[in-house]
């Protein structure tokens, strides 16, 4: 049931969250044994959840179909969701809820919006979706940008869920910003901070970049509560009534809203942030095994043997097992079945599967004698959930058929379905019939939606509150009473976000550290909101692997690849598969082997994977590729009568036996090496950055830096440079610069071939990690000046009065050039450096320019940049304008753009790094140059802070200055020329700042 209200009424009804209603909680009595109650925190009610933010138009919608169905106008149906009860007794097998249980209404809603609620919303016409006419759960599209309350009247009281809308994007494509959320105490106060980040791709500087601060309407807290200043929000201890409350915040960019990220604040000043990975996956090396090919024969893999076996695993030097799934299904039984004996049509979600059960033991105390050899080697176990479809076969989709027709066939045909069974409305329908490609009607109106419409996985019903209430019952079965430590959750993006929000909460309440790994193909950061703690990366980490398999592309894309994360706005915090291939993906040296685009395929694989383990993500290995599994293993596929075409195919290997008696032993100890090593290196885990290196070299190889200096505590090495070696069958050749060590922290061994004062050559056979102090490009010096003058810049003016300006961040102490075969560096280093607007490039209120006059020229202009108002004393060719976002422009005297650069804060010191292209200047050893420093302004037509008679909070006073005073706040002067007298204004008001000789 529901009713939409226009708002105008909406303060009459209080806002609650537990209190008493008039409405019996009518549900029955529930077994021990089968049921679990969870309290605290807002679990213990019917309350919907976490604030939400959308874009107006996006359809909070669960559509019927799950991937590209013909006839459909929804693509792949990504992105579901919608709006339901959270459910706090959770029974393997509830009976229905009442239809007057739960009522949903519009309490609040913007001006000019005239959305609805509505139910079963049609996704195509004509395949109109089954409602089941209880209206327990909503779907949502909201019409204006502003503040939407959704009331839901439940059996123990009436709640409330805020839904914040923002406007439609203007560049739906662009990259997303991101955020990330911390707090402490101070002085009986909660004071919490965010931190905004715009995608890297994006032009808009981070002073539009907008911090929102929600709280969340299960706790009590009131947005008053919140003592707001731009990206910090503070809250008195008491603020929380003796009750820990969650605040939530969410970064614009004027464009997209980022993932929501939470911070939980408990009465005691503790400080929890419950959407961080567990604080072992950073440590982790992931192993999947397609469970009954790992024994390496047909038919005998069982928990005895996958017990054996982790020994194994324990040698490789593994973290984490995943084992596809362990549950009874059909296929699992049958080694000719869609897809080899994979086990996703599940046919009991409480049980496992016989034959993996040895005799004399129960299906769970196998799993869990299993479970406790892992754990004796701190190995953690990976349970594989399927949430969005089960097996044709399972008895709850079997009692929701009345009748049948004796067909051929492996499932007989519905003649009617039994509408009066519980289980009808347990699985999600569409208005229409199902033909198989005869023509003959397979089932009747309204007919059940598979994964992807296969007819042997038919897909739950999650508008159906029962439904929920038995797969939380799983989640929290496996989480707690068997006690596995995470969930590969297949198919993710097939399920609704909400069902994964509470997913999430049920199984923490079990294990504060278990994790949470999505399947969501091709990648989506919405599920990084509160639901998964990873994620895979199908089409841009695993695809691109495979594209260099074949020969298709250069090893850089997969950086390329990995850089792409952020813009597409996954937080920080969140981790991504490192994965090159898995079960459902062709064998990487099955790519590299049938192609024939490389002599020596082994070794581009072990490239491929070495590039997975030092750069950014979760390391991941597929079972057998660490033996050479393509050269050696068996395929599952039994040749030319075996029907099977997709995923096990007769050259794929992807599901083969694992081949324990032929294998490749160097191969083998390779990966050992390398597992061994990434160890011990904290700066190549998750957590480090990944920075740019200089190098040089004609061959296929990646070179990148990882750096863990930020971290607390390191093992290891804080700073390093990674070369991986994607050249066929010989050792890569790269050039670094000197200050890159060249003993190879993997094996031990000196690795340089050349050596010069300024760069280092060295050759890598797959993969070399070395040792830095630096990530500068250090190139050789041309020119070092120091800033001697009598009085410093801060003293001439006066400084914004904002606090954001720290006096010291425009002091210029030192300029230096470097220069490189290709490129010049400029380092200006300052008294120092306070990132206050969180840039990418790690400096906020600076703007470095850098002029430079060619003696021998007779042209040229005397007017500095727009917004800078001085000019110079002689005429110069041309000028370098570094803005913070990292946007070099190198550029004529008269403004016309002639090259591009980067520039950057550096890691080590209070400086920024300018860098540009060689040809796009004059020789600087023969030249004279002024560098000045300008204040940054954004909002200014030339991005430069203007001075005022007087200061104000974003411009700076003239102070003793008379006259117009330019806007440089500092700059290098010749020897014997003070600062003050290079600025001070002439006649016609403007400046002559002199220039500077470099010889």
């Amino acid at each position: 049931m529901s009713k939409n209200e226009d708002g105008a009424d909406h303060d009459s009804t209080p806002r609650t969250h537990r209190h008493p209603h008039d409405k019996q909680n009518n549900r029955p009595d529930t077994k021990a044994e089968q049921s679990h109650h969870y309290t605290g925190d807002g679990a213990d009610s019917y309350h919907p959840g976490q604030p939400r933010v959308v874009t107006v138009g996006t359809e909070i919608i669960n559509p019927a179909f799950v991937g590209a169905i013909y006839g459909s106008d929804h693509g792949d149906f990504r992105n579901r969701d919608h709006l339901s009860p959270r459910l706090p007794v959770l029974r393997r097998d509830p009976e229905e809820y009442d239809a007057d249980d739960f009522e949903w209404s519009i309490a609040e809603r913007p001006d000019g919006s005239t959305a609805e609620l509505e139910f079963a919303m049609a996704t195509n016409e004509n395949q109109p979706r089954y409602d089941h006419g209880r209206g327990h759960v909503t779907e949502f599209a909201p019409d204006e940008p502003g503040r939407y309350t959704l009331r839901l009247d439940a059996p123990d009281g009436t709640h409330e869920q805020t839904l914040y809308a923002v406007p439609e994007p203007t560049d739906p494509d662009a990259g997303q910003p991101r955020v990330e959320l911390d707090a402490r105490v101070e002085d009986d106060e909660f004071v919490v901070t965010a931190t905004p980040a715009l995608a890297p791709s994006r032009d808009t500087p981070s002073l539009l970049l907008d911090v929102t601060f929600l709280v969340d309407d299960r706790d009590p807290l009131d947005e008053d509560d919140l003592v707001i200043d731009d990206t910090t929000a503070r809250l008195s201890l008491d603020a929380i009534e003796g009750e820990s409350a969650r605040v939530h915040a969410v970064a614009y960019d004027g464009n997209r809203p980022s993932v929501v990220d939470t911070v939980e604040l408990s009465p005691d000043g503790a400080v929890s942030l419950p959407n961080r990975p567990p604080s072992w996956l950073d440590d982790s090396v992931i192993y999947e095994i397609f469970t009954r090919s790992f024994h390496g024969e047909r038919g005998e893999t069982d928990f005895d043997v996958l017990s054996e076996r982790v020994e194994y695993l324990d040698e490789l030097g593994v973290d984490v097992v995943w084992l596809t799934p362990v549950v009874p299904s059909v296929s699992g039984g049958e080694d000719i079945s869609n897809g080899g004996p994979h086990g996703y049509d599940t046919l009991d979600y409480f049980d496992v599967a016989p034959d993996l059960t040895p005799s004399g033991t129960t299906p769970i105390e196998a799993y869990e004698q299993f479970i406790d050899a892992c754990h004796d080697r701190d190995i953690k176990v990976l349970f594989d959930l399927v949430a969005n479809h089960c097996g044709r076969d399972h008895a709850f989709f079997q009692a929701s058929i009345d009748s049948t027709a004796d067909r051929s066939g492996q499932w007989p045909h519905v003649e009617s379905w039994d509408e009066d069974s519980k289980y009808y409305d347990w699985f999600h329908r569409v208005h229409q019939s199902r033909y198989d490609r005869s023509g003959d009607r397979v089932e009747p109106e309204p007919r059940v939606t598979g994964f992807y419409d296969h007819l042997h996985m038919p897909n739950w019903n999650y508008d159906n509150l029962a439904v929920r209430e038995h797969m939380l019952a799983v989640a929290d079965f496996w989480s707690g009473e068997v006690g596995v430590d995470g969930f590969r959750c297949d198919i993710a993006w097939g399920v609704p976000h909400d069902f994964w929000k509470d997913v999430r909460e049920v199984v923490r309440k079990n294990d504060s550290e278990f994790l949470m790994l999505d399947e969501t193909i091709p990648h989506d950061p919405s599920f990084a909101e509160n639901e998964f703690d990873a994620h895979f990366d199908t089409d841009d980490y695993t695809e691109t692997a495979h594209a260099i398999a074949r020969g298709e592309v250069e090893a850089f894309e997969l950086l390329e690849a990995v850089k792409a994360r952020a813009d597409k706005g996954f937080p920080d915090y969140t981790r991504l598969l490192n994965a090159t291939e898995n079960h459902d993906e062709k064998r990487l040296l099955n790519e590299a082997l049938h192609t024939g685009a490389y002599d020596d395929p082994e070794g581009i694989q072990r490239a491929c994977w070495a590039a997975g383990v030092a750069l950014p993500g979760v390391p991941f290995v597929y079972y057998g590729q660490e033996r050479a599994i393509s050269r050696h293993g068996e395929n599952r596929h039994l040749g030319p009568g075996d029907p099977r075409e997709n995923d096990v195919r007769a050259d794929g290997m992807q599901r083969a036996f694992m081949n324990w008696d032929e294998y490749d032993e160097e191969h083998l100890q390779f990966y050992k090496q390398l597992i061994d090593r990434y160890h011990d290196l904290d700066a190549l885990k998750p957590a480090a950055g990944l920075e740019e290196v200089w190098h040089r070299s004609e061959d296929n190889v990646l070179a990148f830096g990882r750096d863990a200096a930020a971290l607390d505590e390191v093992s290891g090495p804080e700073r390093v440079v990674a070369v991986v070696n994607f050249e066929d069958g010989e050792p890569g050749r790269v050039e670094l610069p000197a200050a890159v060590g060249t003993t190879d922290i993997i094996t031990g061994e000196d690795v340089a071939v050349e050596r010069t004062d300024t760069t280092t050559t060295i050759e890598v056979e797959t993969i070399a990690v070395l040792e830095t102090r630096t990530f500068d490009p250090i190139g050789e010096p041309i020119v070092e000046w120091r800033n001697d003058s009598k009085y410093r810049r801060r003293d001439a003016y006066d400084m914004p009065t904002h606090e954001t300006f720290d006096q010291a961040c425009f002091d210029l102490q030192r300029f230096e050039v470097r220069e490189f075969a290709d490129s010049y560096q400029f380092v200006f280093e300052f008294d120092s450096i306070e990132n206050v607007w969180n840039r990418e490039r790690g400096f906020s209120v600076q703007f470095p320019q850098i002029y430079v006059r060619d003696p021998e020229a007779g042209y040229g202009g005397l007017d500095a940049a727009p917004g800078i108002d001085a000019r110079f004393k002689s005429v110069y060719q041309h000028r370098i304008l570094a803005r913070p976002e990292g946007l070099v422009s190198v550029e004529t005297s008269h403004g016309s753009l002639v090259g591009t650069g980067g520039a950057e804060a550096l890691t080590d010191r209070d400086a920024v790094l300018v860098w540009v292209e060689k040809d796009d200047l004059p020789d600087l050893r023969e030249a004279e140059l002024v560098p000045l420093v300008a204040g940054y302004d954004a909002e200014h037509k030339y991005d430069v802070r203007q001075t005022t008679e007087q200061a104000t909070d974003w411009t700076f006073g003239t102070g003793p200055i008379r006259g117009t005073a330019p806007n440089v706040v500092d700059l290098i002067t010749p020897a014997g020329v003070d600062r003050d007298d290079a600025l001070a204004p002439f006649v016609d008001g403007l400046a002559r700042m002199p220039f500077r000789s470099v010889d």
